[in-house]
């Protein structure tokens, strides 16, 4: 095990040679000539994935939720709608703001130009129907809101079909956004046809196989190989092929075409060889014809055991099934596509004869001088069907977004409502128990005021009255004593009356 013999002499003797300690992409197996790296015989297939559609297949939502949405995510973030309303509304609000600052605060300087400002604003108003200026401000927001979902839905409308797409969908937070839904099944040949889809059918039908059939590790020459068409019973015609042959690399290379989608060809190989690991490619040319295309044919599987040379008589099934993907149109002067290929799916089979060898005798690995392959090509009387159509068309888009312009200019005006009915009355209550509270404290205060000027007015007088009586006295004393007796009594009585009617005054007037 892990040695190879080229099958030339080294004085005179051949030698075994270590393969390489590379196990992962090495391929030396029993009776190997050369260590075969196996990324030069690679496995592939056209098989892939037929895409899934999305949770979301209503424009609507989509609408909804690129529009309403703001993400944590940088670029999301950017290009978010919402975001970019709510700007614009901040930067309206401050305006609104600042003119209710100016008629408040009566800046004459500013009264002109406000006027101006209102104006224009109810020309832009598209709430209250040019009624109010404050809905010209969020009208503002609503051009942002619409636009942005203008240009999301343009945008997307062009991403169909997938085939077409090659650019992640920068427009939206999801750049895997397609105007794309699929679904797939299985339908029976037998079903007509419409005349649409029988071209894709006849393309199909027509493609020749062409069927190469590689040796690795192997010995056999061009001129030991030969290969037939195994008709009914032991019955078989003669096939043509290409050969070639690539001594260093040890590998023989047959190609032939298949004459039938449904048949059986067999390879003959004469000689005391083996083969240590065979590749079955299968390929056919594509073709368009106006709206259907046939697409390239190009599958191989590569067969091996590990640590084993391949049996004396080998069977291999290749089983075909027809895959026609259907593209219908976006708009509707717009043709269906269709596009058909040939799926095919190699069986895994047993390869080694070592089992046989094990209970008869390991002396028949040496009896026989003939390798024979057969493959046998086989259809399923099914195809399977994949449908592509687009979420959203142009004329349903349309409608569409006039209905969501709509909405946007509803929702604004459902806030103005919600501002004119609630918000704004809960405010004129709060100013007015303000201001309510406010003069009671005014009142009050000058009342307090008042009281304490009138009691300072009324002492000073008492004073001014008692010291001009004391300096009469003093007068009076000089001249005569029975003259200052007279005019001190009725200078006494008019002090006193003075006096009543002040406090009466007093009492009348804090009453």
């Amino acid at each position: 095990p892990h040695t190879r013999n080229p099958g030339t002499f080294d004085n005179a003797v051949l030698q075994c040679i270590p393969c390489s300690n590379n196990s992962s992409t090495s391929f030396c197996p029993l009776a190997s000539l050369v260590d075969i790296d196996l990324n030069t015989v690679p496995t592939y297939s056209q098989a892939v994935a037929y895409p899934e559609t999305g949770d979301t297949t209503d424009v609507e939502d989509l609408l909804l939720k690129n529009m309403f949405q703001i993400s944590s995510n940088a670029r999301c973030l950017i290009i978010s709608p919402l975001l970019w309303t709510l700007i614009v509304g901040g930067v309206s609000l401050f305006i609104l703001v600042f003119m209710i600052v100016i008629k408040e605060c009566e800046c004459h300087q500013y009264v002109k130009c406000r006027k101006k400002a209102k104006n224009i604003f109810k020309h832009t108003d598209i709430i209250g129907e040019g009624e109010m200026w404050a809905g010209g401000l969020a009208t503002f927001s609503i051009l942002v809101l619409v636009s942005f979902s203008y240009w999301f839905s343009v945008s997307f409308i062009r991403r169909y079909p997938l085939e077409e797409v090659f650019e992640p969908a920068t427009f939206a937070c999801d750049q895997s956004l397609v105007n794309a839904q699929f679904s797939s099944g299985l339908e029976l040949l037998d079903i007509p046809k419409s005349e649409e889809s029988q071209p894709i059918f006849d393309l199909l039908d027509a493609q020749i196989f062409y069927l190469t059939i590689e040796l690795i590790n192997t010995g056999f020459m061009c001129d030991s190989i030969k290969t037939q068409e195994n008709l009914s019973g032991t019955k078989y015609v003669s096939l043509s092929n290409n050969c070639t042959q690539s001594v260093p690399e040890a590998i023989t290379s047959i190609t032939l075409p298949v004459p039938r989608h449904e048949t059986t060809v067999q390879i003959n190989m004469t000689g005391p060889y083996w083969i240590g690991a065979i590749r079955l490619c299968i390929r056919g040319e594509g073709q368009i014809n106006m709206s259907s295309t046939l697409r390239q044919l190009d599958s191989c599987q590569f067969y091996a055991t590990p640590n084993r040379a391949i049996g004396r008589l080998t069977h291999i099934p290749i089983v075909f099934i027809k895959n026609i993907n259907v593209t219908h149109a976006l708009g509707a002067s717009d043709q269906t596509l269709y596009s058909g290929i040939w799926i095919p799916t190699f069986t895994i089979v047993p390869l080694s004869d070592e089992e046989y060898y094990v209970d008869y005798g390991n002396y028949l690995r040496y009896m026989s001088s003939l390798t024979i392959i057969q493959v046998m090509l086989d259809e399923r009387p099914f195809f399977m069907k994949n449908i592509e159509q687009p979420i959203v068309r142009t004329a349903e888009l349309v409608f569409k977004l006039l209905l969501f312009t709509s909405l946007c200019i509803e929702l604004f005006g459902f806030l103005f409502l919600i501002v004119k009915l609630l918000i704004a009355p809960l405010l004129r209550w709060i100013v007015y128990l303000w201001k309510k509270r406010r003069g009671q404290n005014d009142k009050s205060n000058s009342s307090n005021g008042f009281t304490r000027s009138s009691s300072h007015s009324i002492s000073s007088y008492k004073k001014d009255s008692i010291q001009k009586m004391e300096i009469d006295q003093l007068m009076a004393l000089e001249t005569n004593p029975s003259i200052f007796k007279i005019n001190q009594q009725d200078k006494h009585n008019k002090y006193s009356t003075s006096n009543i009617e002040l406090n009466s005054s007093e009492i009348n007037h804090r009453f």
